[in-house]
């Protein structure tokens, strides 16, 4: 009689495969195990059942090993194995003292019971394993074809790729240029490699130009075909008096389509240049619903005149078919002020807090001298008010203290306050996006792609690679939502009802708030609302006002206003009058998990602008619906597999599929070589005007290449320097709220307040531009 002895192999000790090789003994059309199948390997089988749970939608590891201690000869024989859905056991729990030593990781153990066991057997005169178990019921959701790429059993990097990835990183390419480089090398599309960035970072931890004649007519040729490709993508473009191309504006169908479901809160940067001809880039984009940057859409202009800008604005507004957004970020720009005012009149305008703290060096520091860093830390707090008449009263106190009652930049900023000032846009919606944090971050994503001899044609083509890989980033936030379990912190069946509507990004910003109330009193007045204040204070606090047949609730922090994420105020009198559930209209459809992006389109073709938006709006609709009861989802998924029969039975026509490709020049055009002027005023002693001409996008003749444009105001060399800019060159924090020196974004004191979050009255976390609110 034999002894078993088990042994189990941890899943970070498994080797993971990608490329499965089946064995010539097994038919690859029979790719699903049974019982009774025959292997001549415990390692063919791995492989066979990793195969088949790849096309399924989850992924395996190694279990337990059986070894027959009873064996002379080898005493360590492995007679019987057993692999296991990824999914399969429980989270190992943590002891409390090492809760701090040891990072809090997410799990996805769901005690699934999927699993293959295999046993080895004499058959005939060989060795072979043999099927003896196979169960293959889960109790958690498959993930699609999509999907399952991002599973870590799948993101393997050969060895091919390992030591072109060590050649690139020694020649100084980046991790994203690095990825496309090897995409370009396998011929396939942006996405499809099978590991991630992150995957290349952790491997090398571990390891310790286009023809400038024609540059103009080939990207309007360039556009044009994405046009015929896809009719949702848009573009336009002016020409001066010279029929140079003066400005283009583009935007591709994904960006148009995320701007209908996210396009409420948008930031508008024109802070960097980036091709051979410095001409502005601006961007347009937004945030989805799980905390991703969207882009929406791109121009370059010639300046940075109102004209060019009012150009761009409406444009961009008949590309997103007229729906304004609720409020725009963007810098202090004054021709993008009036032209924003002019084009978007009912849009709340405010400026970037992120460039106003970049000023605040050369503005203060040499007037004020050793007291700078006291009056950087009041300013903050004043910034930081939520009322106005604080926010008055703590201003005029700053200024008299610091004497700066004539300085001109403070006029300027107390002029400028309703922009600016947080006590005065907390009325408005924006999404945690209160400063352009994520906007320098795509420029400088896009850095990394372009230079300053970046042809127009290379540009755009990037550009439509930085949108697709942005895509990419949300699909992969899709998946996690169902990959990972919830790690709920509190017992209050809030908590979980918010967990199963709101996305990983949101529920984790709603349940700071949730565990944070917790720590509040909330005292009713006579009036019926109340008073809610920190359980370590006597006087302050802030009003809810809480009418209960309505289920209307009101906090004066205005924070589900301004972020749409209840506040801890509010939560604290829902928890007093006993709520299990948050009230629906507080659970935002744009924070919601349904609220996800319209396919991409590679998938659609669309031929009509009209038609379409109506065709996806009616998509929205049904989603929505029909998600908000078990029943209506029955309904709606029975009926939509009717449609999907009926449609697949009809005859199908040919689906072109969009790419990034230039049209082949036909010798239509003759396109002259640019012409390199100025962008803002004119030489001394000449009248001459420029007349723009706007130019259809069927007329693309004898279109010559932009001018080489110069930034407005005075060259960088010539601005006279004092005090302790002159002294020395200031580096500045590029922390979201920060912009202070003497440190940087690796060291900044700010970044590190919120390991501190709890054991006191805490702001909210920072996440992506989120603001730090002290109450």
């Amino acid at each position: 009689m034999s002894t078993e002895v088990r042994d189990e192999v941890d899943i970070d000790e498994i080797e993971l495969l990608t490329n499965v090789d089946f064995p010539q003994a097994i038919n690859i059309d029979d790719w699903i195990p049974c019982q009774g199948q025959i292997f001549d390997s415990d390692d063919d089988a791995y492989n066979f059942y990793s195969s088949f749970a790849q096309r399924s939608g989850f992924s395996i590891r190694r279990h337990h090993v059986y070894r027959n201690t009873t064996d002379e000869g080898n005493p360590q024989t492995v007679y019987k194995r057993e692999f296991v859905c990824h999914r399969s056991g429980v989270s190992k729990s943590v002891k409390v003292n090492e809760l701090e030593s040891q990072r809090k990781r997410k799990t996805s153990r769901c005690s699934c019971s999927a699993r293959l066991v295999v046993a080895k057997e004499t058959i005939g005169s060989e060795e072979k394993w043999v099927v003896i178990y196979f169960n293959n019921v889960h109790n958690h959701d498959l993930l699609d074809e999509k999907e399952v790429q991002f599973l870590p059993a799948y993101r393997n990097i050969p060895v091919v790729d390992q030591n072109r990835i060590l050649m690139m990183y020694k020649a100084g390419c980046s991790i994203n240029v690095t990825m496309r480089l090897l995409e370009l090398k396998k011929g396939i599309d942006v996405g499809s490699l099978p590991f991630m960035d992150k995957d290349i970072r952790n491997f090398l931890q571990n390891q310790s130009g286009i023809d400038k004649q024609n540059d103009a007519l080939d990207v309007l040729k360039l556009c044009k075909g994405l046009k015929e490709l896809d009719d949702a993508f848009q573009y336009d473009y002016t020409i001066d008096e010279n029929k140079k191309l003066e400005h283009i504006i583009w935007a591709f169908g994904d960006s148009i389509r995320a701007y209908e479901s996210f396009g409420d809160v948008v930031v508008f940067d024109t802070t960097y240049r980036i091709n051979r001809y410095d001409m502005p880039l601006g961007i347009w984009l937004g945030v989805d619903n799980h905390g991703n940057s969207v882009f929406f859409g791109c121009v370059l202009l010639r300046n940075e005149k109102i004209s060019s800008f009012t150009w761009a604005l409406k444009n961009f507004l008949a590309f997103v078919k007229g729906k304004n957004p609720q409020t725009i970020l963007t810098d202090q720009d004054p021709s993008l002020k009036e032209a924003i005012a002019n084009e978007f009149p009912n849009t709340k305008h405010a400026f970037c807090i992120w460039h106003i703290l970049a000023k605040l060096p050369s503005w203060f520091s040499f007037v004020l001298g050793a007291r700078y860093n006291d009056f950087k830390s009041e300013f903050f707090k004043v910034y930081h008010l939520d009322c106005e008449d604080d926010f008055e009263q703590y201003w005029k106190s700053m200024v008299a203290q610091f004497g700066l009652s004539n300085d001109i930049h403070i006029k300027l900023l107390y002029s400028l306050r309703q922009r600016w000032a947080l006590a005065y846009l907390k009325d408005f919606f924006f999404a945690g996006m209160t400063t352009t944090g994520r906007s320098e971050s795509i420029n400088s994503y896009i850095k990394h792609f372009l230079d300053a001899k970046t042809s127009l044609t290379d540009f755009i083509t990037r550009v439509g690679v930085a949108v697709q890989i942005r895509n990419q980033a949300g699909e992969e936030a899709r998946m996690r939502q169902k990959y990972h379990n919830h790690l709920l912190k509190t017992s209050f069946p809030m908590e979980e009802h918010v967990a199963s509507i709101l996305t990983p990004y949101a529920f984790g910003l709603i349940q700071i708030e949730i565990e944070l109330s917790t720590k509040y009193a909330a005292t009713e007045t006579n009036s019926g609302s109340f008073i809610v204040k920190h359980h370590t204070k006597d006087d302050g606090g802030r009003l809810v006002t809480w009418i209960e047949g309505q289920e209307s609730i009101r906090c004066s922090c205005k924070e589900f206003e301004f972020s749409g994420i209840l506040c801890r105020h509010a939560i604290r009198v829902l928890l007093m009058k006993n709520y299990f559930h948050i009230p629906s209209k507080y659970l935002p459809f744009r924070w919601r998990r349904e609220s996800s992006l319209i396919p991409k389109s590679s998938h659609i073709v669309n031929n009509n602008d009209v038609s379409s938006a109506e065709f996806h709006s009616l998509i929205q609709c049904i989603e929505y619906e029909s998600l908000k009861t078990k029943e209506r989802k029955q309904i709606a998924t029975k009926g939509l597999e009717d449609l999907i029969r009926e449609i697949k039975g009809m005859s199908e026509s040919h689906e072109d599929q969009i790419g990034l490709e230039v049209v082949p020049n036909n010798d239509e055009c003759d396109v002259g070589i640019p012409v390199r002027t100025r962008s803002k005023g004119r030489p001394k002693g000449s009248k001459a005007k420029v007349v723009v001409e706007v130019v259809s996008n069927n007329d693309e003749c004898d279109v010559g290449n932009p001018v080489r444009t110069k930034s407005k105001g005075r060259p960088k060399r010539s601005r006279p320097k004092g005090g302790v800019e002159a002294a020395t060159k200031i580096r500045h924090c590029h922390i979201p709220n920060c912009g202070a020196t003497g440190h940087d974004t690796r060291n900044c004191p700010n970044k590190r307040k919120h390991n501190d979050i709890l054991p006191n009255e805490s702001p909210n976390e920072f996440k992506k531009g989120w603001r730090n609110s002290s109450n």
